[in-house]
């Protein structure tokens, strides 16, 4: 029996939970050619919703995690053009197009997917030739109707010069008509930098939708229906335990229920005490990446990541902090938190650092409790 339970991915058809007001809007603005940005946490379900949203017109998704280059962020644009031209049948099209780039199409053999790298000739790319690239997405558009997704956009901020790039970008983006950009992205400090600093060139540039983690009885129904399906109940205060854990995520919650499922039976009433051979299972597949994540920072960081496990995200200057990480300097304190967020191990919602996985910061608390 297949678990019910998607995460960590695109999620569409019986995978994806509904979110029918948010859909009908971003909807709207697409098909009227609007610049879209959405903020929302980490695996909360951004993607799936734009995907979702767009699901009637062609999808162009970028994904900007982790680019270092300028040619980084040109590849991925021009992979991403390449593999949704091939699903339309236009990828003679859009190689014709990119042509001045020098695609080069590849087939991985083993599942004959198309993909694409740029034959440079050993030349490194600059900034010009991402305002190139983004002006073949017009022209793709003109030939069959598109959606560009630039997922974890502000990660174009880790680029060289990435003030000039995003006024490169913004100068083609804000000539090409009804082409629709959705720019997603988990990091808000640095997505409300992007878009809603005066200083910005993209200050005001797109209409701004939050996405907020599912919650509430519509959400918990579609929980509920997933493990009925496959002959499991649900025991009273389950989902209650879960939020008090500090797991309300999206795909967070999903990861717990399908660590729950794999550890049940038909029959079962999955209840709280559930949920900690669902944490073990979890342990059991991620322990390695927490010992590396623990191992590749300093001393300092370890004992600020520790306290920060144990008491919280709030107050990281507070008395009790300090004592219980034993960091008393504040400099310190900072330096160990922005060396965290850089590592992605950590990142701040208002006024609280949270763990980017919050099944780490379980585990973290087992070691530092």
């Amino acid at each position: 029996m297949k678990n019910p339970f998607a995460y960590g991915r695109v999620v569409e058809g019986d995978d994806y939970c509904p979110r029918p007001k948010l859909e009908k809007l971003l909807a709207g603005m697409l098909s009227s050619g609007q610049n879209v940005v959405l903020y929302g946490e980490r695996r909360v379900g951004k993607t799936s919703l734009a995907v979702r949203a767009a699901r009637k017109r062609r999808t162009v998704y970028v994904d900007f995690l982790a680019c270092n280059d300028a040619g980084e962020v040109t590849e991925r644009i021009v992979k991403a053009a390449m593999k949704a031209a091939n699903h339309a049948g236009l990828l003679d099209t859009a190689l014709k197009a990119f042509a001045s780039l020098r695609p080069k199409v590849t087939i991985d053999p083993d599942t004959g997917a198309i993909g694409a790298t740029l034959d440079t000739g050993g030349s490194k790319m600059t900034i010009d030739s991402i305002e190139e690239a983004l002006e073949k997405l017009g022209e793709l558009h003109k030939k069959k109707s598109i959606v560009v997704i630039l997922d974890e956009f502000q990660d174009v901020l880790r680029i060289k010069e990435s003030k000039r790039a995003l006024a490169r970008m913004r100068s083609v983006i804000q000539f090409q008509g009804n082409l629709p950009y959705v720019f997603s992205g988990s990091a808000r400090d640095k997505m409300e930098m992007i878009f809603s600093d005066p200083d910005s060139l993209f200050f005001k540039s797109a209409i701004t939708l939050e996405v907020a983690a599912h919650s509430g009885a519509s959400f918990r129904k579609f929980l509920t229906r997933k493990f009925a399906v496959t002959k499991r109940a649900i025991g009273e205060g389950l989902f209650e335990a879960i939020e008090d854990m500090g797991v309300t995520v999206t795909g967070d919650v999903q990861q717990l229920c399908w660590a729950m499922w794999f550890a049940s039976e038909p029959g079962e009433t999955i209840d709280v005490v559930s949920i900690e051979g669902a944490l073990d299972t979890i342990f059991q597949i991620e322990r390695s990446k927490y010992e590396d994540a623990v191992l590749n920072i300093s001393a300092t960081q370890l004992k600020v990541l520790g306290a920060l496990a144990v008491h919280g995200g709030k107050g990281i200057y507070s008395s009790d902090f300090k004592l219980s990480s034993g960091v008393t300097v504040v400099g310190s304190i900072t330096k160990a938190v922005q060396r965290l967020e850089d590592l992605r191990i950590i990142y701040r919602q208002r006024d609280e650092y949270r763990f980017a996985n919050p099944f780490f910061g379980v585990w973290m608390r087992t070691r530092f409790a």
